[in-house]
C-alpha cells in the first residue's frame, strides 16, 4: 500500500481532528489538555480537547528556521488522512527518537503502520539518532509482532509495550 506523510497545515489538521474525533479517543492521539490530569480518563471529545489537538500539532508542524523537538505529520493512504505520525526528542537525548503513530480505527491491520515504521526509521537516521523507542498502551500480541517484524526489540512496561531499535 502507497503511504504518504504530510505535513499538517490547516486544511489537513481539520481532516485529522474529524478523523480523530469519529475513530479514535484523545487519549490514544495527543496528550492530555492543558488543565487535564494525566490520570484522567481520555474517552471522549469535547471543545477543550478538540482544540487542545490543534494546538499540538500545530506546535510540532516542521520548521526550517527552529528547532522542534517533537516533529508530527498527517498520514494519507489511498489519497485519505488515515492517521498521524511523530518523532520526539527523549529526554532530550540528540541521539534518541521515539516514533509514535496513530491511525483511525478503520484504518488499523493493514500494513500501515509497519510503512510508518520503515518511514521513521530512515528520518531518525537523517537527524543522526543512534536509537528508536517506540511505545504502545496497550500490550496486544499485534502490535508486538508489528514491532518484532520491523527490527525493534521488545519489553512489557506498565501494561504495554516499549520498543528500542538501534540504527546503523
Amino acid at each position: 500500500m502507497m503511504v504518504d506523510l504530510v505535513p499538517v497545515n490547516e486544511d489537513v489538521l481539520e481532516d485529522l481532528l474529524t478523523l480523530a474525533v469519529a475513530e479514535a479517543q484523545p487519549g490514544e492521539v495527543m496528550p492530555p489538555a492543558s488543565g487535564e490530569s494525566p490520570g484522567e480518563p481520555r474517552t471522549t471529545w469535547t471543545e477543550l480537547r478538540k482544540g487542545a489537538f490543534r494546538e499540538y500539532h500545530r506546535r510540532c508542524r516542521v520548521n526550517p528556521h527552529a528547532f522542534v523537538p517533537e516533529v508530527t505529520w498527517a498520514v494519507k493512504a489511498r489519497g485519505r488522512i488515515v492517521g498521524a505520525a511523530r518523532l520526539a526528542l527523549v529526554d532530550g537525548d540528540p541521539e534518541v527518537r521515539e516514533v509514535g503513530l496513530w491511525l483511525g480505527e478503520s484504518y488499523r491491520g493493514q500494513g500501515i503502520s509497519s510503512e510508518v515504521a520503515y518511514w521513521a526509521v530512515a528520518a531518525a537516521q537523517t537527524m543522526d539518532a543512534k536509537r528508536l523507542v517506540a511505545r504502545t498502551l496497550v500490550g496486544s500480541a499485534v502490535a508486538r509482532r508489528s514491532l518484532e517484524r520491523i527490527g525493534f526489540e521488545v519489553a512489557d512496561r506498565d501494561g504495554g509495550l516499549v520498543g528500542t531499535l538501534t540504527l546503523p
